[in-house]
């Protein structure tokens, strides 16, 4: 019964024996010859037998460990000694395939240090098993990733997430069609930018369209490496731009703080009660009553779906806030009217970075999950490896 429970075809069981918390079964290979690897002839002649432990999945809620009798082969032809191979068990490991691959599985939603102390592994040991099987990963990944990748019409998009306290930066490139990551790099200058590219982007003549925001290093590392490519600057930030001009004027009044929400609230998206407190603001405050007028009013910029309509608004949403009493309001004008290509070809090409964001998000729960890292390699690792997207659905299905 024992050896239909282990699920590896390649094993008998020769005997086992059940401890408190352990099952302990000596197994050995079922065929009687292996071909040699050096002259590549078939030998059934046994130079001599080895023990080997290996640890298995659990079993009954008890640890299985594996004690397989290993034959030395000599071969008649080149006269040389091997031992033989598994199909469940790679050369130099202590656990079989399937453990290692649990264990990478289980830790991709917890930690290191759980699943150590529920498997009574070693940190260190469960650190490197994770790793090895991750490397693996990695290349089937990126072989996925090329085999899926739009060869003709990509788009990507480009931002940055932090990952330490005092502005340090990694820069994520991202598919947009499969929501993919393709890449992370240290920093977010034009040089390591155009790195990251250099890496991650086979054919630059393929990407078609780039999303990303106004950060200038960004859009010269964009036009140096696909100078055919169009820019579009993502919406979500300009709208960012907007709503931070109306911050700055709501903190003019300190007694508004915890006001700062309803203020920033689309209009038709307010309760009684906060369209009642709204009312009462703008009576109150003229100068903040003209910010959220703007801000209303710029949001009517996004709601339409015509290139040339949008541009008269953009132009006459410019005019007015120069025109206001507003500083803030001046910078935002300023900004807006120097990215007015790029943010008008949205209109052209309807692509935001609202997926790119909410990888952003996942890279900051597998950062705090880890409690940071301390190896920026494997923290891309992680990142690239969880951040998936579309990209196995099909498969999947």
């Amino acid at each position: 019964m024992l050896s239909l429970s282990l699920g590896l075809p390649e094993f008998k069981v020769l005997n086992h024996e059940e401890q408190d918390h352990i099952i302990i079964a000596k197994v050995e290979k079922n065929t009687t010859g292996e071909r040699c690897p050096f002259c590549g002839f078939m030998t059934s002649t046994v130079h001599d037998r080895r023990t080997r432990k290996v640890r298995d999945l659990t079993m009954l809620n008890k640890s299985l460990y594996l004690f397989i009798k290993v034959k030395r082969y000599r071969c008649h032809n080149c006269l040389e000694v091997f031992s033989e191979t598994y199909e469940s068990v790679y050369q130099g490991c202590h656990q079989t395939i399937r453990l290692r691959e649990y264990l990478y599985q289980m830790y991709l939603d917890t930690t290191i240090q759980y699943v150590s102390q529920k498997h009574q592994i070693p940190y260190s040991t469960l650190e490197r098993i994770f790793y090895s099987v991750a490397k693996e990963k990695e290349m089937e990944h990126q072989k996925q990733i090329d085999r899926e990748r739009d060869t003709e019409d990509l788009v990507i998009s480009l931002d940055e997430v932090s990952v330490k306290k005092g502005h340090t930066y990694e820069t994520v490139l991202m598919d947009m069609k499969k929501g993919c990551i393709l890449g992370m790099i240290h920093e977010r200058t034009t040089e390591s930018t155009k790195q990251l590219f250099d890496l991650k982007i086979a054919s630059p003549d393929a990407v078609k369209t780039v999303v990303v925001d106004m950060w200038d290093p960004f859009h010269k590392a964009i036009k140096s490496a696909f100078p055919m490519a169009t820019i579009v600057v993502d919406k979500y930030h300009v709208v960012q731009k907007v709503i931070q001009a109306l911050d700055q004027v709501r903190k003019q009044y300190p007694q508004l703080k915890k006001e700062r929400y309803t203020l920033l609230k689309g209009n038709e998206k307010l309760s009684e009660k906060q369209q009642a407190g709204l009312e009462w603001m703008v009576e109150e405050y003229p100068g903040l009553a003209l910010a959220y007028y703007m801000k209303e009013t710029f949001r009517e910029f996004y709601q339409t779906s015509d290139y040339d309509v949008a541009l008269d608004l953009l132009e006459e949403w410019i005019e007015y806030a120069r025109a206001s009493p507003l500083p803030s309001f001046h910078k935002v004008a300023t900004t807006l009217k120097n990215w007015k290509a790029e943010i008008l070809q949205y209109f052209l090409s309807p692509y935001t970075n609202g997926r790119t964001e909410g990888t952003n998000h996942k890279i900051k729960n597998i950062k705090r999950r880890a409690y940071g890292y301390r190896k920026l390699e494997r923290f891309r690792l992680r990142v690239f490896l969880e951040c998936t997207g579309e990209l196995y659905k099909e498969k999947a299905a």
